[in-house]
């Protein structure tokens, strides 16, 4: 039997179509699309609520923590009736809040609604991961999430420019409105093209939530390469949450500047994110992750010395951009990996690892947020820990796979 290294395609022998990525990236940027057209709006939507900028944030953080509730709910509904149904329904509710949103009339229901719309943003999330999952495994499906992605990773570059440009014609209840018909659009999509992929021979009717839960939880397997996705996911967060502070008073750089370099950086791991499905079955899970994390963990030892005075801004950049490529390479493989190691209830698997990746970036993003923001050093320092908390959680699977 061969191990993560060369895990095998279980499901299907066929390549996934072009086509289907393109729904699934779809349908999993949602989300982030709910997030990044909405951004330009905040001054008008606090100008029109006579609140402030603080109060208006907590619109975000309600989004947020809606989006990370409703993920296990979710995937462990798609276990027991299908992946269709829990998705759509999914849907019609994110159609529905985002036209509460547009008839908000204080900030309270603002906040609620956007609540209950993140809630239903996790059904394109949560239900892609295990629909790609009941089709594919190993390569095939890292090569299906990697355009997810793809198309995820652009949300936060053009959506914010759409928001703006839209701005012009409408107030920022439009921009919900928008949403409505897009989810809406999404909805008959789904019920129209998408098959279902969860038969009802494989589905888990007799499972509780708690019990799916309960048994991932207690796969070390499954724990540890979800924790690997998780720091993935922390690095470049962790990098945008410092970076705009230390760019403008230790370089002092203004915002359109800063900005580029950002989005350089999120091009490069997009980029990385591509070539991830080839690379993992070219190497294996494991050498592949093995080999980014020593490559970045050197880079970051060796960037070490100048933090504690000044990196020079062309060495900082081009070793962010290492970073980004490094989290892009090695996130879709530890995700694909993480889901099979699940053997029963992908759905639960797929909202459980959605769950842990938010709170590990949301704990990580805060982390960095405590320590002084006008140098690069705290933010090396936890970049640097996280490598080798990478390469620590690969032995630790690696030694539990020789014991077996």
């Amino acid at each position: 039997m061969k191990n993560s290294d060369a895990t095998e395609d279980r499901h299907n022998d066929s390549e996934p179509s072009l086509l289907l990525g393109i729904a699934f990236g779809f349908l999993s940027a949602l989300g982030p699309f709910a997030i990044d057209l909405y951004l330009p709006a905040m001054p008008s939507l606090a100008q029109t609520m006579a609140a402030d900028s603080g109060a208006v944030q907590r619109t975000l953080s309600a989004f947020f923590l809606g989006l990370a509730a409703a993920q296990i709910p979710f995937g462990w509904l798609g276990d027991r009736f299908g992946r269709r149904r829990p998705l759509i329904g999914g849907l019609l509710l994110f159609a529905m809040t985002s036209a509460g949103c547009a008839l908000a009339r204080n900030l309270d229901q603002l906040v609620l609604l956007r609540f209950l719309q993140g809630m239903a943003a996790c059904a394109g999330t949560s239900s892609v991961r295990a629909m790609i999952r009941d089709a594919h495994s190993g390569h095939r499906a890292a090569r299906l999430m990697a355009f997810t992605f793809l198309i995820i990773g652009i949300s936060p570059i053009l959506a914010p420019v759409a928001g703006s440009m839209l701005l012009r014609f409408m107030s920022w209840q439009g921009l919900f409105l928008i949403l409505c018909g897009v989810a809406l659009l999404a909805t008959i999509a789904v019920f129209s093209f998408l098959p279902e992929t969860l038969p009802p021979v494989r589905r888990m009717r007799s499972r509780s939530m708690a019990q799916s839960i309960g048994y991932l939880l207690s796969s070390p397997a499954f724990l540890g390469w979800t924790f690997i996705t998780g720091i993935a996911t922390i690095i470049p967060f962790a990098f945008i949450t410092a970076a705009p502070f230390f760019f403008t008073l230790g370089y002092g750089l203004t915002p359109e500047y800063f900005s580029l370099l950002l989005a350089l950086n999120a091009v490069a791991s997009i980029v990385a994110t591509q070539f991830a499905p080839d690379l993992m079955r070219r190497f294996g899970v494991r050498a592949l992750i093995t080999g980014v994390a020593l490559i970045a963990g050197t880079a970051t030892a060796l960037i070490m010395p100048f933090a504690f005075t000044h990196i020079p801004l062309a060495i900082l950049q081009t070793y962010s951009m290492l970073v980004f490529v490094a989290s892009g390479l090695m996130l879709t493989p530890a995700a694909i990996t993480a889901l099979d190691t699940s053997t029963q209830g992908s759905g639960a698997a797929a909202g459980l690892l959605g769950t842990m990746q938010l709170a590990m970036t949301a704990l990580g993003s805060a982390a960095v947020s405590l320590f002084p923001s006008s140098s690069a050093l705290p933010l090396i320092c936890a970049l640097g820990a996280g490598f080798i908390l990478v390469l620590g959680t690969l032995g630790l699977l690696r030694q539990r796979q020789v014991r077996t």
